[in-house]
């Protein structure tokens, strides 16, 4: 089987691809989000991984669009995957000896209060992913480090300095597996789906009625734009199924004209 993946290798995309995948399956890298999903649409991977939401940053919104744009795709299961951020440097750098840090915005501002305690003094270089960070610290044979995954370590040949540097160490992101397949697991215990209503008063509370009315219990709901009119949204939902009444939810909604697409249940 063939596994598509937000790359470059190193990445915490890269890490939940693994933690994913069985020893026999191939794992293709693609550069966006959107070339990974349409990888799958496209057939050329049997399934494909992406980042969905960060306990921190929230939603990825590159993911939820691409998903409401392309109605083949379905979602197949999660990965929760802890984000942890290291320190590392090639062999030629040492903790005391560190006059560079390279790394994504985004781990150097979670990192931000390790930075200021213990390197205040160095530069600080964003660049395009934390994988690429490592390359470039990997190539480079100066006093320079990189923050990012663990996986970077063997990959790229480093040095670990510093582990588990984050500011909060409750920061999480989850990952969807996608398939073009429908998930035939008889233990599906939640449910992501879509739904959208006309801009008018007590629109959105109808729908949130109904899944009150059958007692399930919506974990998550999200917004995005419909890219229509200034107004229309699209509601990306997730809903715990355990006591089995969502397809009579389901069909009560539908019945009152409202637009639904379930995504997945897994």
């Amino acid at each position: 089987m063939k596994v598509g993946y937000l790359g470059p290798k190193g990445t915490f995309s890269y890490e939940a691809c693994k933690q994913y995948s069985k020893k026999d399956n191939e794992i293709i890298e693609y550069k966006t989000i959107l070339d990974t999903i349409l990888a799958l649409k496209n057939d050329e991977v049997d399934e494909a991984i992406v980042p969905i939401e960060n306990s921190l940053q929230g939603c990825v919104t590159d993911s939820i669009d691409t998903l409401i744009e392309n109605e083949s795709i379905k979602v197949k299961g999660e990965i929760l995957l802890e984000i942890k951020q290291n320190l590392m440097s090639n062999s030629y750098c040492n903790f005391n000896e560190i006059k560079e840090v390279y790394s994504h915005p985004q781990a150097l501002a979670q990192c931000k209060k390790f930075l200021e305690k213990n390197l205040s003094e160095c530069k600080i270089i964003a660049v395009e992913s934390t994988a690429m960070a490592a390359k470039v610290v990997s190539e480079k044979k100066e006093q320079i480090a990189c923050i990012g995954s663990i996986s970077c370590l063997e990959e790229y040949g480093l040095k670990l300095l510093a582990e588990g540097i984050q500011d909060n160490v409750y920061n999480k992101t989850k990952f969807w597996i996608l398939s073009k397949a429908n998930n035939n697991e008889i233990k599906n215990n939640k449910m992501s789906m879509l739904f959208s209503v006309k801009d008018k008063p007590g629109a959105l509370y109808n729908v949130l009625e109904i899944f009150n009315k059958y007692n399930l219990n919506l974990t998550k709901i999200e917004s995005r734009p419909a890219k229509t009119v200034l107004g229309e949204y699209y509601f990306l939902i997730d809903v715990s199924i355990e006591n089995r009444n969502e397809e009579d939810a389901i069909k009560e909604i539908i019945e009152k004209g409202i637009f639904v697409r379930i995504l997945g249940k897994y």
